[in-house]
């Protein structure tokens, strides 16, 4: 498992390149902007230099919730402000990245922990750096299984000591990071 990180504020949005781009993608940046013409860039040139396949080349499967997958090499995706995360690995990987901000975090922790999870993020005092740790290992939890953060707690876990330890059979592992200065993240790998 290995992933690599950009800071998207040091590569300037001309640094797309659309003619690696399939009909498809060019539609979606056309609706979503710059950025995301940039991250798919990025992206397809990191799984042409993975597999030896030309970028323009790489076909793109999407899940039932629309995350984009490679038969060839096995990926996550994951941004948020300025901060990238391109996760890889030989079997599924879920990846997630967020920038560290204010937010109603007892609200948001009620909606996606599981009741003994939430009752002991609350028992802490609903602490900033625990949200943003339990958030990017949910995040990575449910990509790493083709979910989606509706069912985050069908993939209970604790967070003890900044670190993660999931109570669900066949669970994988979680590692927590910090890919940029303010940001939190999680990888999910078997």
């Amino acid at each position: 498992m290995d992933y690599l990180i950009y800071n998207l504020a040091e590569i300037s949005a001309s640094a797309a390149a659309l003619d690696l781009l399939p009909q498809d993608e060019l539609a979606m940046a056309d609706r979503r902007g710059p950025r995301f013409a940039l991250i798919r860039t990025l992206l397809r040139r990191e799984l042409a230099r993975r597999t030896g396949i030309s970028a323009r080349d790489i076909n793109f499967e999407y899940g039932e919730h629309g995350k984009p997958e490679c038969a060839a090499q096995p990926f996550n995706i994951s941004h948020s402000g300025d901060c990238l995360c391109l996760a890889f690995h030989h079997r599924a990987i879920g990846v997630d990245v967020e920038q560290v901000r204010e937010r109603n975090y007892r609200s948001l922790a009620a909606r996606f922990m599981a009741p003994e999870q939430y009752e002991t993020f609350c028992t802490r005092g609903c602490r900033q750096d625990e949200f943003f740790a339990c958030w990017c290992a949910a995040e990575a939890l449910v990509k790493y299984a083709g979910d989606t953060m509706w069912n985050a707690r069908n993939y209970p876990f604790i967070y003890f000591q900044g670190r993660i330890r999931c109570l669900f059979a066949h669970s994988p592992e979680v590692q927590l990071f910090t890919p940029m200065p303010g940001y939190c993240g999680a990888v999910a790998f078997s």
